[in-house]
């Protein structure tokens, strides 16, 4: 009993010390915290410039969508609907577009199969970023909720067709962007959808060759998309004062939506620090600068596609000829969902008529001749897209050129032909400076235009278009598209040794013409048309192309009063850029004054008498630019080359276009000839009409004639029409009081250049600031500034971007 009684006291006091103070059992520790997925630190400085830091790309995907969403989310939003094809089905006909809704399904298949096909092929780091970028959008979805989105144009408040969205979606809208001058383009999506299959309808008679040839010049002039254009000047060590490269980058781009521009800087470091700006909705900088590379682009009107002609079987009318044999056209038919009034869906089919090469289009909305299956020459036509694939490498390369850190690593970037419609220019630190068209151009060599556009459509076609639109033989194999075995596997693009490019320590600079005088000193020849057929070698080009390259030379010889000192510094490049002048204006101005001193001018004395007066600039106190604007309108509508853009016409230049002067040539009025003066008073009564109409005042300053309306304020827009030769060029009509709200132009502009510091020198400004939302402070702050043509100083390096700092450092993690 005693010894029982001890035990049970010894495990008394075994349990008591179990539990005395010092030397009790630890609790057991806590659970470990959650493993993040997304790590973002988001700061911005002035203007709303988000600055996104992350330590792997996820992560910066996901800071950057999420700094979007704040300022812009409906906008992406919109579009991606659009690309899903979902359009009709979320907001029915009259917002939707059932016929871009049938094309997307059509090319992309269901998601799963776009994701399994494309998206997974891609390397791992831009599926990461699009997956982070996405999740970011949809935090910002989350937190912001449905009913408190944005309002406005560019709102989308308790809208029914708002997602969440993830990273398939994101790529289904990066492959419609890179389809907008091809399969997207709204010639080409008409012409896809309007093939109903075989008919038994007469076929017009091809005595109609004459109408047909002039409405196929007009639908040219459709691809031209003249809200897409830019400017961009690339200088080496030998053209600037200092030794180092400059750049500037002049988008015009949209304003507001699809194509417009948004400012950010992305870091990861030690892998990826660039700032600039992106498209809105993409994932990366497109047009910007790193430490030691500044680039931009200009849109490059080489061919995107090529259409085939299909001699069809008399006996069976889904076969045609290829080699002698006969193939069949495979039927696929398409379903989408409408929404209808009552918000229940409809199913609508579309059947879609499928070749070898592609889509059979009928061009019957461009001309009666091109309607019919068959057509009057026993044929159709199937349309190729060379951008099928483009849109899905793009993150690639881009991420890649933002990367490197010389010109020689920044074209190697490039020969994955991610580049779907692009000139590329780029400059470094060491002054060096580089042109390439290296973008989608099927691989169709000149001999085979030769031999393959024959019959009668090929070259109806090709020179109704100016070589714009061409259509090969279909039967003959020696017309396929061939195989470069540096260009994407599989894709039959030219690879990037075999397409034009100019690496200089001079300058370089392209303004929506070909690659022919990128260098006027130094032109780039031998290329097939298909290349560039707008401006191709040896043609007229753009008023707009010529005044670039005339004021580059002008600064390099200190004659155009910008600075006493020749060649390029930060300063100077900006003055180029502000110049405003009216190139057209200084080719027929003096010509139209001597006009004005006749008698028969008494009836428009009134508009002479201002454009006497004009400094033939489109700054905000320019008194007269509304009359030459409108003036030059009538003339282009009359002699203009619709798609080439130039004034062609061998009785209204006193000096013709000379291949060897191509940037003095054609000038002048021949005032001999007496319809140029009839023409010209007729011009100038048209353009007096047309602002009487309006409301505008002849003489009113171009400040209070051209604006931005943002909250009620009426902001000046400098800059004028790039038509009539204005480098700095704004896409306004005239509407009551003046050109209200412009739709597109100078944007996104940055001018780029380096010192001895490890920090990039970049002045930018993005002209419709960088937020949609109007409750925004930064709705119209940008705008202001170029209003008073000001620039904003991007902060790049980490000191920088510390003491300009707005707001408080955003850490975001989930």
């Amino acid at each position: 009993m005693r010894s029982r009684a001890l035990l049970g006291l010894s495990l008394c006091c075994v349990l008591a010390a179990c539990t005395d103070g010092n030397d009790r059992v630890a609790p057991p520790p806590p659970p470990p915290e959650p493993e993040l997925t997304y790590s973002a630190e988001i700061r911005r400085t002035e203007f709303g410039i988000p600055h996104i830091r992350a330590e792997d790309w996820g992560s910066l995907g996901y800071g950057f969508g999420y700094a979007y969403a704040q300022d812009n989310y409906c906008v992406a939003m919109r579009e991606i609907v659009f690309a899903a094809g979902r359009s009709a089905e979320l907001m029915g006909e009259d917002m939707g577009n059932i016929e871009s809704d049938f094309l997307f399904r059509f090319l992309n298949g269901d998601k799963d199969a776009f994701a399994d096909e494309f998206v997974s092929a891609l390397p791992q780091f831009a599926r990461d970023l699009a997956a982070g970028y996405s999740r970011g959008m949809n935090r910002y979805l989350e937190e912001t909720g449905l009913d408190n989105l944005p309002e406005g144009e560019y709102g989308c408040r308790n809208a029914d067709w708002v997602y969440p969205i993830d990273s398939v979606d994101l790529f289904l809208f990066l492959r419609r962007e890179a389809l907008r001058g091809s399969s997207e383009q709204g010639l080409f999506r008409r012409a896809i959808l309007a093939t109903t299959g075989p008919d038994e309808g007469a076929a017009p008679a091809p005595d109609a060759l004459d109408e047909a040839v002039r409405a196929l010049e007009a639908a040219a002039a459709e691809l031209r998309d003249i809200d897409r254009g830019s400017n961009g000047l690339a200088l080496g060590r030998d053209a600037t004062r200092s030794g180092k490269g400059m750049l500037l980058g002049n988008p015009h781009q949209p304003w507001f939506g699809s194509g417009a521009w948004y400012q950010a800087h992305l870091t990861l470091p030690g892998v990826y620090d660039v700032a600039g700006a992106a498209l809105h909705g993409f994932p990366f900088i497109g047009i910007g600068f790193n430490q030691d590379v500044a680039w931009t682009h200009t849109v490059s009107l080489a061919n995107r596609f090529s259409l085939y002609e299909l001699k069809l079987n008399p006996d069976n009318p889904l076969q045609y000829d290829y080699d002698g044999e006969w193939r069949d056209i495979d039927p696929q038919t398409v379903t989408i969902q409408v929404r209808q009034p009552d918000g229940s869906l409809q199913d609508r089919e579309q059947v879609f008529y499928v070749s070898h090469y592609g889509p059979v289009v009928n061009l019957k909305g461009v001309t009666p001749l091109l309607d019919g299956w068959p057509m009057f020459n026993g044929s159709v036509l199937a349309f190729r897209d060379a951008n099928i694939l483009t849109g899905i490498r793009g993150i690639e390369q881009w991420i890649n050129k933002g990367q490197a850190s010389s010109i020689a690593e920044y074209v190697e970037a490039l020969q994955s032909i991610g580049n779907p419609v692009f000139h590329e220019l780029a400059a470094d630190r060491a002054g060096q400076a580089f042109y390439g068209e290296l973008s989608a151009v099927p691989f169709v060599t000149q001999t085979q235009l030769d031999r393959c556009i024959n019959g009668v459509v090929g070259p109806l076609l090709a020179a109704a278009t100016t070589n714009v639109i061409l259509s090969l033989d279909g039967s003959d194999p020696a017309c396929e598209w061939g195989t470069d075995p540096e260009a994407p596997a599989g894709s039959n693009l030219y690879g990037g040794s075999s397409l034009p490019q100019l690496l200089t320590t001079d300058y370089v600079g392209n303004s929506n013409n070909s690659y022919w005088l990128s260098d006027a000193n130094n032109p780039l020849q031998g290329f097939p048309v298909i290349m560039g057929p707008v401006g191709h070698e040896g043609q007229q080009q753009f008023l707009r192309t010529r005044i670039g390259h005339i004021m580059v030379e002008e600064r390099k010889q200190a004659t155009d009063g910008l600075d006493l000192e020749p060649l390029f510094d930060l300063a100077s490049l900006k003055g180029l850029m502000y110049a405003n002048r009216v190139y057209g204006a200084e080719v027929v101005l003096d010509d139209v004054l001597a006009v004005c001193a006749t008698e028969a001018a008494t009836p428009v004395l009134q508009a002479c008498n201002v454009l006497a007066s004009w400094d033939r600039r489109v700054n905000a106190d320019s008194r007269g630019a509304q009359i030459f604007t409108e003036f030059w309108k009538v003339i282009t509508d009359q002699l203009g080359n619709s798609f080439q853009n130039v004034v062609q016409s061998d009785e209204f230049w006193a000096r013709d276009f000379d291949p060897e002067d191509p940037l003095h040539t054609p000038a002048g009025i021949d005032l001999a000839v007496a319809a140029n003066s009839t023409r010209v008073l007729s011009a100038l009564t048209t353009a007096s009409e047309r602002l009487a109409a309006a409301g505008v005042p002849l003489g009113a300053p171009w400040g209070e004639v051209q604006v931005l309306e943002r909250n009620g304020v009426r902001v000046p827009i400098h800059g004028g029409s790039g038509t009539m030769g204005v480098y700095g060029a704004i896409s306004a009509n005239l509407v009551e009081s003046g050109y209200v709200n412009p739709r597109s132009g100078n944007s996104y502009i940055q001018a780029v250049t380096w010192d001895d510091s490890e920090c990039p020198i970049a002045d930018v400004i993005l002209v419709p600031s960088q937020s949609t939302n109007p409750t925004s402070p930064h709705f119209s702050d940008q705008t202001e500034l170029y209003a008073n043509k000001q620039w904003v100083r991007f902060p790049y390096c980490e000191a920088d971007i510390a003491a300009r700092q707005i707001g408080e450092t955003l850490l975001l993690q989930e």
